[in-house]
């Protein structure tokens, strides 16, 4: 069968991509090999499927950017493929000359029933879209439901590759594989197609930069992803919607203190035994008021209690009732300069990280000092830990001491916002 250039090209660019996504959606699955049903999942607690697969806590984070790098180009251009085989009726009229009917009906299942299951299961594992739109979550019947389906649908694909390179095999494979390299009737896109594409993607380029939606880990090719999903999640939640909260009997009886690690600080030590009397948090930089607040005054200050689901995109997750003193509050304590872009925290335990503007002053984001109606432990970050309820478990840092506020994230580090980010992991955790 020839096939058009278009045709051609998509479809190697999918098999690249796919490889890319199971490559690093397995690198992602083996941080936690375990299956769940519902809303939360964690070790300790019973796992619907218990997967035989070595577990690998130490990663550098590259699985998850390249995952959602992948993942970008794979919708794109799957996108094209779909809509250039409705116009040019390649599902309806190409199809059925060349395909038995068994191989039909799994084309026709993979393009229009897999894939989009597979895009929605993974849109519902982040935080931020399911803020904007909870319907993708609760269609799957909670967030660990919906990491299984999507690992149930990877499955199939798999499968179905592996039926699709047999028949490719039975059929001949050097000639199908000459086919969709070279071969092809149709004519090649136009140059006025070529020049519109090239413009259009020009546009969308100079619209991110105009707008701000730039991530300072931009730079790369995994950077191309992050400021995709960047960009998207922010005209998304441009509203600033809620993240989803729920009721006190859905709190998790096993809720586990995830990469902590007791800070080593002498002073920290000390303040601990005296029930952090001595414990200051700093605001700095861009701020007409530049403060230092104790537990005591923080806790004088409003507050807001929200029961909420520490997500991760493993299956570290669970639910928790957080009261603290909003981040806006204390921001508008100190009077934040209209030129701040950034608000970074520093931990006792050497770890640091940022926000942007948008979840800094989202009623949401807690500087949490309590935890189910108590204290916060200290294994989950006493005496003050962030919550930041739109981005997924890495994001909401323990242990906080100081908070400045800046306009670039140039002078942090090695410039890319965050110590995870410097690991590799997305600065922006939206997902």
């Amino acid at each position: 069968m020839r096939h058009s250039l278009l045709i051609r090209i998509t479809h190697w660019i999918n098999t690249l991509t796919f490889i890319a996504l199971v490559v690093s959606g397995s690198a992602i699955l083996i941080a936690h090999p375990r299956l769940y049903w519902g809303e939360t999942g964690a070790f300790g607690g019973p796992a619907l499927v218990e997967l035989p697969l070595p577990l690998n806590l130490d990663q550098s984070g590259w699985g998850r950017s390249l995952h959602f790098l992948a993942a970008w180009i794979c919708l794109l251009n799957g996108t094209v493929y779909v809509l250039s085989g409705l116009i040019r009726r390649h599902f309806t009229t190409a199809m059925p000359t060349t395909y038995t009917a068994t191989q039909r009906l799994a084309y026709i299942g993979v393009v229009f029933v897999a894939l989009p299951i597979m895009v929605f299961s993974g849109l519902a594992m982040s935080p931020a879209v399911t803020a904007a739109l909870p319907m993708t979550v609760q269609a799957f019947g909670g967030y660990q439901s919906a990491r299984m389906i999507h690992f149930v649908g990877t499955c199939v694909l798999l499968f179905f590759l592996l039926g699709h390179l047999t028949m490719i095999y039975l059929a001949g494979f050097r000639s199908r594989v000459h086919d969709m390299i070279v071969a092809g009737a149709a004519a090649s896109p136009s140059r006025r197609r070529f020049i519109v594409g090239t413009a259009a993607g020009g546009a969308a380029a100079l619209l991110i930069r105009r707008y701000g939606f730039v991530p300072p880990d931009h730079t790369g090719v995994l950077g191309v992803g992050h400021t995709m999903t960047y960009t998207g999640q922010r005209l998304l939640l441009r509203h600033q919607p809620l993240a989803r909260e729920f009721r006190r009997e859905h709190i998790s009886s096993n809720f586990p203190a995830i990469n902590t690690i007791l800070p080593e600080d002498i002073a920290y030590r000390r303040d601990m035994t005296q029930g952090f009397s001595e414990w200051r948090l700093t605001v700095d930089g861009l701020v007409a008021r530049p403060s230092e607040f104790s537990l005591a005054e923080l806790r004088s200050l409003p507050s807001r209690t929200q029961i909420t689901q520490h997500v991760c995109e493993q299956g570290w997750s669970a639910i928790a009732e957080w009261t603290g003193v909003p981040l806006s509050v204390v921001l508008n304590a100190v009077g934040v300069l209209p030129q701040a872009q950034y608000i970074f925290f520093n931990c006792v335990d050497g770890w640091w990280d940022s926000l942007d503007m948008a979840d800094a002053w989202h009623p949401q984001t807690l500087l949490a000092y309590g935890m189910n109606g108590g204290d916060l432990p200290v294994a989950h970050g006493a005496p003050v830990r962030l919550r930041v309820e739109r981005q997924i478990g890495y994001k909401n840092l323990k242990y906080l001491s100081s908070i400045t506020i800046t306009d670039t994230a140039a002078d942090w580090g090695k410039g890319k916002g965050s110590q995870g980010a410097e690991n590799g992991y997305c600065w922006y955790a939206g997902i």
